[in-house]
């Protein structure tokens, strides 16, 4: 790029230029004058007397002529300078204003590099005052420790490749000293300044204090390290949790389950062969046995079932909820006939962001436990239905049963939470704990509301592709 000064202001007229128009002017004038007024007088005045006379007044009028045209020439040239003198005074005002306001530090060096302008702000981001600093060159003075040492030579670089290159001015970023010792960001954008004779003539360098940018950059950088380690450690022991609770299934499956169903066994051989010789107190004893020994065995597969819920690898696949829920609804009818009463799918029902076997697992506990916690002075009624719009879709199963108090909603999803007694409603407490985590697997939520059939609605929200970032 070939460097050309700035022609923002039209430039003044020169003093030499100015005095050749004069002069030729008046030279001009003043042969015409004498050869055509010389050539009119001797053709029209023949009278030598007469001749003289007018020879005189044609002087005066020579001089009279002449110094009219040197005074409307010089008026004029006087005009044309003073407007450029003020348009230039105008522009120097601007640009003062500009550089006394802008945020931005003005630094002007000579061809030398020599600080010969510091702008109020730049006293203000280094310290030292304009006369503090004037006549100063960065490289060579040693008094004065304004780049730090080691960019020194970058930045010494920088100016000089660009001089050499031609180049209209140059960027860098280094450090510099301040007055009272510390050390700052600073971006310097620099122009250079060149004469009519396109030599260079100053540099002009505008500085940006960008530590606060920089430190909060450098903060920004750490804490993205040290949340990069945390992540790493938390995967590692998530990782580990997993391996644990895979170990801990294992454990529950083979090693847990052995003796429970070794206690079972033997207090049903007990119950088939000796119970009839037992007194009431053994018998009883026995049964309390069996009893715990069931609901100890129960316990396991919901531990087994729930430690076996895990996110689906590449993204859950949508199922249609119609069909499972028909398939479902059958199975939990045939499993309980005593049930007196309707199970209702309000068809369609929309596509769930679940697999196909995660949905069976949801709807058989929910509608399980409508059957189950059924209100015995009433014919069973359960409905499921759905809707799917722009905010997502929802999956509802309500019952006529007895309701959930709203105290009571939330801690229900918890494991092994229940709200009635082993002896009145045998159960392990798990399938709502199954329900929440298999939902929130699928990136949704499940909640309780009161239901429009008398009892309690268990409503699944899924929200839209566009709200889950997908």
């Amino acid at each position: 790029m070939t460097p050309h000064p700035p022609a923002q202001v039209p430039p003044l007229p020169s003093a030499s230029r100015s005095a050749a128009l004069v002069a030729l002017a008046y030279v001009t004038v003043g042969i015409l004058w004498i050869l055509l007024s010389d050539w009119a007088l001797a053709v029209l005045i023949p009278s030598q007397e007469l001749y003289a006379l007018v020879q005189t007044w044609k002087g005066s009028a020579f001089v009279l002529v002449t110094g009219l045209l040197l005074f409307f020439l010089l008026r004029h040239q006087y005009a044309r300078r003073s407007r450029r003198t003020e348009e230039l005074r105008e522009a120097n005002h601007r640009l003062n204003l500009h550089v006394e306001n802008t945020p931005l530090a003005l630094v002007e060096w000579d061809r030398d590099l020599r600080v010969v302008r510091w702008s109020p702000r730049a006293e203000e981001i280094f310290g030292w005052r304009e006369d503090e600093v004037r006549g100063l060159d960065w490289r060579t003075d040693p008094g004065w420790r304004f780049v730090v040492e080691e960019d020194l030579p970058a930045v010494d670089r920088t100016v000089e490749q660009s001089l050499e290159e031609n180049a209209s001015g140059s960027y860098s970023l280094n450090r510099n000293h301040r007055k009272d010792g510390s050390i700052i960001w600073c971006e310097w954008y620099n122009s250079w300044v060149f004469d009519s004779e396109g030599e260079v003539a100053s540099m002009m360098s505008l500085v940006h204090d960008v530590t606060a940018e920089r430190e909060a950059t450098d903060e920004v950088r750490r804490l993205n390290q040290e949340l990069e380690a945390r992540v790493h450690r938390r995967t590692e022991q998530l990782a580990q949790a997993n391996a644990d609770m895979k170990a801990l299934n294992y454990s529950i499956s083979h090693d847990l389950r052995a003796p429970v169903r070794a206690v079972l066994g033997f207090g049903q051989i007990l119950e088939r062969r000796y119970s009839r010789d037992f007194p009431p107190e053994a018998r009883e004893y026995l049964g309390h046995i069996l009893q715990a020994g069931g609901h100890m065995d129960l316990l396991i597969d919901g531990l087994l079932e729930f430690g076996r819920l895990e996110s689906p690898e590449g993204g859950a696949a949508a199922t249609e909820a119609g069909p499972v829920a028909l398939e479902v609804v059958r199975e939990v009818e045939a499993a309980a006939p005593e049930a007196k009463g309707t199970i209702q799918v309000s068809e369609p029902l929309p596509t769930l962001p679940m697999d196909r076997t995660s949905l069976r697992r949801v709807l058989h506990n929910l509608l399980g436990n409508a059957v189950k916690y059924r209100d015995p002075s009433r014919p069973l009624q359960v409905r499921v239905s759905g809707r799917s719009n722009g905010n997502g879709t929802r999956l509802q199963v309500e019952d006529n049963g007895p309701g959930i108090p709203e105290e009571h909603r939330d801690r229900l999803f918890r494991l092994f939470e229940r709200m009635h007694r082993q002896e009145d409603i045998p159960g392990a407490g798990v399938g709502l704990a199954v329900v929440r985590k298999s939902v929130e697997l699928a990136g949704g939520t499940v909640s309780i509301q009161p239901s429009e059939l008398g009892g309690a609605a268990f409503e699944l929200a899924f929200p839209s592709n566009e709200r889950r970032g997908t």
